[in-house]
């Protein structure tokens, strides 16, 4: 498995260095916009669909661009329109460099107006934020550089002491902070845990 994974994350790497050299790498370096989307779809594809951008159908690429980006990628719905920019000049690459035959499929649905606001949607719905997507998302909400370390534990302080105190509401869903290797924290682990404490002082 691990071989494989270092081939894939190598083959990732080696398409984005050929992508940034490209004439359509650099139309959006020039604009000043880091390169970034292509890589995360190619990360996608491979360890959710288990397909690189060779055996990429259309309708993989509308699984990750509607459901595995808004489900696994902390991303705000105002970047969709980049996501999809950056896809459309990546596609293009790939059909003029490496004649892909399934590009021009991508390319239409990434073309097909309307794209870009149904990826907004999905960005924006709540229902598609996974456990560690809510934390970080609820954070940058609250004004938490959920980019750094020393922020993401200051917000995990933050929900922690809330929740504790009862004026903190629990995220939808329970199981983020096992997932983050920390005590599980929803409100009925909560409550049994008080209770426990209580007990423990009964008993002294």
């Amino acid at each position: 498995g691990e071989y494989l994974e270092e081939a894939a994350i190598r083959y990732r790497e080696e398409l984005m260095d050929l992508f940034a050299a490209s004439v359509e790498g650099k139309t959006l370096l020039d604009q000043g916009i880091e390169l970034g989307w292509a890589d995360t779809m190619m990360d996608l594809g491979i360890g959710y669909e288990s397909v690189t951008p060779a055996q990429m159908s259309a309708t993989d690429l509308n699984t990750i661009l509607l459901n595995l980006i808004p489900r696994k990628v902390s991303a705000t719905p105002d970047q969709a329109r980049e996501a999809i920019h950056e896809l459309q000049l990546f596609w293009t690459f790939l059909q003029r460099e490496f004649h892909l035959e399934n590009a021009a499929a991508c390319l239409k649905l990434l073309n097909e107006r309307g794209m870009v606001r149904r990826m907004q949607r999905e960005l924006d719905n709540p229902e598609n934020f996974g456990m560690a997507k809510s934390l970080i998302t609820s954070g940058m909400e609250r004004g938490f550089d959920m980019s750094t370390q020393e922020g993401l534990d200051a917000w995990v302080a933050t929900y922690n002491a809330e929740l504790a105190a009862g004026t903190g509401k629990p995220l939808p869903l329970p199981g983020i902070f096992g997932m983050l290797g920390m005590p599980e924290t929803s409100q009925e682990a909560g409550k049994s845990s008080r209770k426990t404490q209580a007990g423990k002082e009964k008993r002294k």
